[in-house]
């Protein structure tokens, strides 16, 4: 078998493959659905970005795999082998041969059938073979599939989305009779995640009302990984809540399992500020279940300007004086993201926002708001930094004075 670059000469015998195997190809199953691929195939063979591996006789024409691949996106968007052809090792002489052409300093990605799937089972095994992880649930042409990840060798990003998927399996195992949709949002999605300072915000909406059983073992899980992997920093993390969709929407009572930094506990109600609903809404991830965000209700701009209210008022509450803590320089990042809120609309990332708000010139105290971006984005180095802490514990005085600025904003909005 050769691996080689397809030529245009090619074409034919690329289609012919395709027919073989068209049915897992989402997209591909009208007459114009092949067409346009055709179409596409040719662009990425004009680029050098489609492959295919051939027996090695030359008088034999037929194309035993095929794959499409984006160095610009860093994706892998295609990938077949005829049934005449499979179990020889043709799907990994792709693979190898994409992995050469793609950046793998940075995360490649792929999407393929969901987990219980019977068509993922031989292409999951492949990418999982070759370092990709599970990551966000999607729908591509109608149909349920699910984005890998190949993350750099060593990203912490790729750890933390381990971690991720282990809970997910987790908290499915237990809840697996009550329909769960289970989605991460916040920090992580946003790329905004800073070991030692970020939760991982887990939302779990369930069908049916948890059991008692259940909702004890829910409870604990989160010692109960740090049991069984004392050595995983990311379980420690995990914050969020479990209940009914049904009680979600009305609020009314339900058997609620809540994790959150302070503990965890079963309670009667959980909801989200307009602040946490927007971000599930829009950048949110989908990991297990159905996707169920069209029953939700997005927040109105007012919501959002109360949501603003709020954080102003415990900023002028609680923030007067600030505490020898690396949190203690979230206050500003807080501010510049409501003001960004305010003016805007959207909701960003908090070491986006101020960032933002040292290109605007919005903070009378900058050099303090310099300081809490570089301590968000590396507050491993300074854990044991003793003139951070001192920093930190002074910054009462910048951080009311910022306030002053979002009381400002807040009048201009008439919020």
């Amino acid at each position: 078998m050769q691996t080689t670059y397809a030529t245009p000469q090619d074409i034919d015998n690329w289609m012919s493959l395709v027919n073989q195997i068209r049915q897992n190809f989402p997209g591909l199953e009208t007459q114009e659905g092949l067409d346009d691929y055709k179409a596409t195939v040719l662009k990425f063979i004009d680029k050098r970005q489609a492959i295919c591996v051939k027996p090695d006789a030359p008088s034999d024409q037929r194309i035993a795999g095929i794959m499409l691949f984006s160095r610009g996106k860093n994706v892998i968007c295609c990938l077949g082998v005829s049934p005449v052809f499979r179990r020889r090792g043709v799907a990994s002489l792709l693979m190898e041969e994409a992995l050469l052409n793609l950046d793998q300093s940075k995360e490649i990605s792929v999407s393929t059938f969901r987990a219980e799937d019977e068509k993922g089972t031989a292409p999951r095994a492949l990418y999982e073979k070759y370092g990709f992880v599970p990551e966000a649930l999607i729908r591509e042409f109608g149909y349920p599939n699910q984005r890998l990840i190949r993350y750099p060798q060593g990203a912490e990003k790729g750890e933390r989305q381990k971690a991720v998927n282990k809970m997910v399996r987790a908290v499915t195992d237990i809840l697996s009779d009550c329909k769960p949709s289970i989605y991460l949002y916040g920090s992580s999605v946003l790329d905004d995640f800073r070991l030692g300072w970020s939760d991982l915000d887990l939302l779990v909406l369930t069908g049916k009302m948890i059991s008692e059983e259940q909702a004890r073992r829910l409870v604990r899980l989160r010692q109960t990984m740090l049991v069984e992997e004392a050595g995983n920093p990311y379980y420690r993390s995990f914050e969020g809540g479990m209940l009914t969709l049904d009680a979600f929407l009305s609020g009314e009572e339900d058997r609620v399992v809540y994790w959150g930094t302070g503990g965890e506990r079963i309670t009667c109600r959980y909801g989200l500020d307009a602040f946490c609903m927007s971000e599930l809404l829009d950048d949110g991830i989908l990991l297990y279940g159905n996707d169920i965000r069209d029953r939700l209700p997005r927040p109105a701009p007012d919501d959002l300007g109360a949501g603003v209210r709020k954080h102003y008022e415990t900023i002028r509450k609680y923030a007067q004086k600030t505490g020898r803590s690396l949190y203690s320089f979230g206050w500003l990042l807080d501010i510049s993201r409501c003001i960004y809120t305010l003016r805007t609309g959207g909701i960003i990332s908090k070491t986006a926002a101020g960032e933002w708000a040292l290109r605007e010139n919005l903070c009378p105290c900058a050099d303090a708001l310099q300081k809490a971006v570089e301590v968000r984005k590396m507050p491993a180095a300074y854990q044991k930094d003793e003139s951070i802490f001192d920093y930190a514990q002074d910054l009462g005085s910048s951080v009311q004075r910022y306030a002053d600025i979002l009381e400002r904003e807040l009048g201009e909005s008439g919020r």
